[in-house]
């Protein structure tokens, strides 16, 4: 009875993962899931991919993501809306925007949303119109925000008009789900791997122009670009114009095959243009890959240089180039930055203590929207 009484009296949220952050928020529905009741609304593909990963204490709410331009994806988003009222959550906590994250605020509009806002400034190639007008429309029917560094947190302060003091930051999380992946044995090979999706602000290709500078120099060092994305095609044609021989697998990667990739890596290269944070940093730490990266967003804040990272002086060839020869050439310094980024991961980003900040953060929202009632009921009803 006791317990059934404190189940009850748990805070009751349900997590709604944008495209592309379903590990993310996967980590964090499992981690608050100790302290609150928690729903997780999940395109039904990745519940089969997910399989035991996410905890039985999680109810899936599982729905068919629509394609963004179907106008017939309506009806399923109210589908969605219905199963999400019915859970009863107190706190809807979008990860991302887009599409259908604006029409489920509208369907939901009496619950209140934490959205955490991973890009406050839109990738350089995914700035227009209507990805600018999502964001902003997201972040302002939100009550709380989320971002993944104090240097984020200003630029969406500023640019939204929000007070500081009311966005919470906590890092992004180590991505230890994909331990599970691993071969069992870590044997660091002479691979430089650049993961993710393939797109211009993410740098492959300064990364394999500065690699082909270097490469009589890096000696048995091959380069593996593993992913997909818009700019694949035009990554094929510089290397077959440079004729720079490379270990492609320029498709979606498996679960599997990100354990594969991290457990033999040698270097995790992060030759970014433009970004706020990297999931790959992460999936890095759970591994202790030594990684090499630009300073993008708020990497400077999470990392230090020669310690837990090793940073290229700025998103060009020579500077990446110059950096794969030092740390090519320098065994020790790339087993200690892994083992390091290692430490740091699980001391500095498990998401325990990232859970028990968000639910003290939802609490807070909260009570400022029970605040906000009194005040508007008191200005409507004057004595």
């Amino acid at each position: 009875m006791s317990e059934t009484r404190e189940a009850a009296s748990r805070l009751s949220v349900v997590v709604h993962p944008g495209p592309g952050l379903e590990i993310y928020a996967l980590h964090l529905a499992n981690a608050l899931s100790r302290i609150a009741r928690v729903g997780f609304a999940i395109d039904a593909r990745y519940r089969d991919r997910f399989g035991d990963a996410l905890d039985s204490q999680v109810k899936p709410i599982m729905y068919e993501r629509p394609r963004r331009r179907d106008v017939r994806g309506v009806r399923e988003i109210w589908r969605l809306s219905r199963m999400i009222r019915s859970f009863g959550p107190e706190i809807l906590h979008l990860q991302g925007d887009g599409t259908w994250e604006s029409v489920l605020m509208r369907m939901l509009r009496h619950v209140p949303v934490v959205c955490t806002v991973h890009d406050p400034i839109k990738h350089i190639d995914q700035r227009n119109a209507l990805n600018n007008w999502l964001m902003r429309d997201a972040v302002r029917r939100a009550r709380g925000w989320v971002v993944h560094s104090v240097a984020l947190r200003e630029v969406l302060a500023a640019r939204e008009r929000l007070q500081p003091e009311r966005i919470l930051v906590h890092p992004l999380g180590i991505h230890d789900y994909y331990r599970r992946f691993s071969p069992g044995t870590v044997t660091r090979e002479r691979s430089i791997l650049f993961f993710g999706e393939i797109r211009f602000n993410k740098g492959c290709d300064i990364l394999v122009r500065a690699f082909e500078a270097v490469r009589t120099k890096l000696d048995g060092w091959k380069l593996v670009i593993a992913g997909k994305g818009v700019q694949a095609p035009e990554i094929r044609a510089l290397l077959d114009s440079l004729k720079t021989p490379a270990v492609c697998e320029m498709r979606f990667i498996s679960d599997a095959d990100v354990g594969r990739l991290f457990s033999s890596a040698g270097i995790v290269a992060l030759p970014y243009r433009h970004g706020s944070q990297s999931a790959v940093l992460g999936i890095a730490a759970a591994f202790g890959c030594p990684v090499l990266t630009t300073r993008f967003g708020g990497m400077s804040e999470l990392v230090e240089h020669r310690d837990q990272v090793y940073f290229a002086e700025d998103a060009s060839i020579r500077p990446i180039a110059d950096a794969l020869l030092h740390l090519a050439e320098d065994d020790e310094l790339r087993a200690g930055i892994g083992a390091r980024l290692a430490a740091c991961g699980a001391a500095c980003w498990s998401w325990g203590p990232i859970a028990d900040q968000t639910c003290r953060y939802y609490q807070q929202v909260l009570t400022r929207r029970a605040d906000d009632h009194v005040r508007a009921e008191r200005r409507d009803n004057p004595r």
